[in-house]
Formats: C-alpha cells, structure tokens, sequence
C-alpha cells in the first residue's frame, strides 16, 4: 500500500494538544481525520 492510498485517518485521544493539531493538518492535507474523541478544540 502507498500513501497516496491512504484516505482515511483515524486518531486515538485526538483532544489532546498534540493529536488536535496533528489531525488539524492531516485535514488540511485533504486526509478525512476521525477520532475517539467527540469534541476537538482547534490548535
């Protein structure tokens, strides 16, 4: 598998200052981020 096939991400703890801003740009890199987390507070 390459990383051009990889569309979907899925975080664990993504409310974490660290996670949060990683899955911030994971989306802005065009990846559809989820995670066990319900509510992300934007880095």
């Amino acid at each position: 598998m390459e990383s051009k096939d990889i569309k979907n991400i899925y975080l664990i703890a993504i409310c974490g200052t660290g996670m949060a801003a990683l899955a911030g740009l994971l989306k802005k890199a065009g990846y559809n981020v989820t995670g066990s987390d319900a509510n992300i507070i934007p880095p």
